[in-house]
């Protein structure tokens, strides 16, 4: 046999899975269109570039001041952290320039340090150099002196010579021969050595080079040997002053430092601080018009409270037994008794609501009746009587707690995403939704359109659960 569309009868686990997929179906496409359209429950009294704080039944003119005054301080914030900004900019640049100049500072006395350790080793050398130099300068003149001292002696050497051959001159010794020769030829050396005016003149200034070298270095007064210690002290001086240089700088730059931290505060507490300005704007009542009278307005919370009742009243109702017409009829008079109380409680509660916001409150309140009664059916059917009357009622206040929590936080600030996507799940927020947009003359047309179709789409789907799982009741009547 072939029940339900075509479907053949299967397990019951089976058919209970299905029938909460297609239930749960138009909630889990509202809540996907709704995170991809970035839909915010404040559209439903506020224009989404211009975010206000829930509607109150005041005056508009009450507002003026108050938004005015949030209004020049959110431009004034936004003038400070742009100036903040731009401070923060600014250090950022002063810091990465002080750390190039502590990294050429750096090097710079490292540098100095080895010049001054250098300059150090010469000057000792010099010293050791000036010594040695004056030992060999003597060596030279002595030997210059004698060189060209050779002159002035030379004929008394060849008189000594002549008289020392002329005393031998007779003798036949072999070696007085012998010496008799080698003194003849030392005589002819002497008779013809000679030295020539430039030969003498190369000596002496051999003799006076060697000697102002000497001078040069071991004696002060002289230009090397100052010239070289200044350098020495110049060196040591500038080491010094590289060293308090980079004393100053570790001191400079652990100012920049604090001027950096201190900036990125400042540039914190000037986002914190306009971020906190745009909450008060937020939070403010929006005004509905631009005029000075009061206009279509309902709060949300309000309308949370309406939604909850009729939420209850509704579950409550369809966790009871339907089947018979008696049964039929008392939950037509609930729908209805539920619609109608919402819509006077409506516009008890709210300011300058004309007859198509009731009709459309009615028609919201109707839906959302006819929702949970058939959840309410729906739970009975797959839990049983008093699981499904308890999973029904529990069911409930889990959408009054997420969907009035979700609701009280688009009073004053955006709602994070996690919570959006929650509270999207719920049929409850749709007819929040619809009810805040009806109720209030900024409210968006796209939320009522989205809300009805919701709703309508989760009639339909509550009606297609129960034909599903009908059968199953039927079968277990039949035995």
């Amino acid at each position: 046999m072939v029940t339900f569309q075509g479907m053949k009868p299967g397990p019951i686990v089976v058919r209970r899975a299905i029938a909460a997929l297609i239930v749960a179906l138009p909630v889990l496409v509202g809540a996907i269109y709704s995170l991809a359209s970035g839909i915010d429950p404040a559209d439903t009294w506020s224009d989404s570039t211009a975010r206000a704080g829930a509607p109150t039944v005041v005056d508009d003119s009450v507002l003026v001041d108050a938004r005015r005054a949030t209004g020049e301080a959110s431009s004034q914030a936004g003038l400070l952290t742009g100036g903040t900004k731009q401070l923060v900019d600014g250090v950022g640049k002063i810091t990465g320039g002080t750390d190039d100049i502590s990294t050429a500072l750096t090097n710079g006395k490292e540098g100095t340090q080895k010049l001054s350790d250098g300059m150090t080793q010469l000057q000792a050398a010099t010293g050791q150099m000036g010594q040695g130099a004056t030992k060999v300068a003597d060596g030279v003149e002595t030997a210059v002196n004698q060189v060209t001292g050779f002159e002035a002696v030379r004929g008394q050497i060849v008189v000594a010579i002549d008289g020392y051959l002329e005393r031998i001159k007779d003798a036949q010794d072999p070696d007085t021969v012998k010496l008799r020769e080698d003194l003849g030829t030392l005589r002819q050396q002497a008779t013809t050595f000679t030295l020539d005016d430039t030969t003498k003149s190369q000596l002496e200034e051999m003799k006076t080079g060697s000697r102002e070298i000497a001078q040069q270095l071991s004696e002060p007064g002289q230009t090397y040997h100052d010239g070289i210690y200044t350098a020495t002290k110049g060196a040591q001086d500038l080491n010094a002053g590289l060293g308090k240089a980079t004393t100053d700088l570790e001191a400079a730059l652990k100012s920049v430092d604090d001027l950096r931290t201190g900036s990125t505060r400042i540039d914190t507490m000037a986002k914190n601080t306009q971020a906190k300005i745009g909450e008060i704007q937020r939070a403010l009542p929006t005004a509905q018009s631009h005029t000075d009278t009061d206009t279509r307005t309902l709060a949300p919370m309000y309308a949370v409270l309406i939604a909850a009742g009729v939420l209850f009243g509704a579950t409550i109702r369809g966790s009871g037994r339907i089947h018979t017409k008696a049964t039929l009829l008392t939950v037509v008079v609930t729908l209805v008794g539920l619609a109608v109380t919402a819509s006077l409680l409506c516009l008890m509660v709210g300011f300058g609501l004309g007859a198509g916001q009731v009709a459309g409150i009615t028609a919201i309140t109707l839906l959302l009746g006819m929702i949970s009664i058939l959840t309410g059916s729906l739970m009975v059917r797959i839990f049983g009587g008093m699981w499904g009357q308890i999973a029904a009622l529990m069911t409930a206040l889990a959408q009054v707690g997420i969907v009035g929590w979700a609701w009280n936080l688009a009073a004053t600030t955006a709602i994070p995403t996690g919570w959006l996507l929650a509270t999207s799940l719920m049929p409850l927020h749709y007819a929040t939704s619809g009810l805040v947009a009806f109720g209030n003359s900024g409210g968006s047309a796209s939320h009522i359109g989205i809300s009805l179709g919701v709703m309508i789409a989760l009639c339909v789907s509550g009606l297609a659960g129960l034909k599903l799982l009908q059968p199953t009741v039927g079968r277990r009547k039949a035995s």
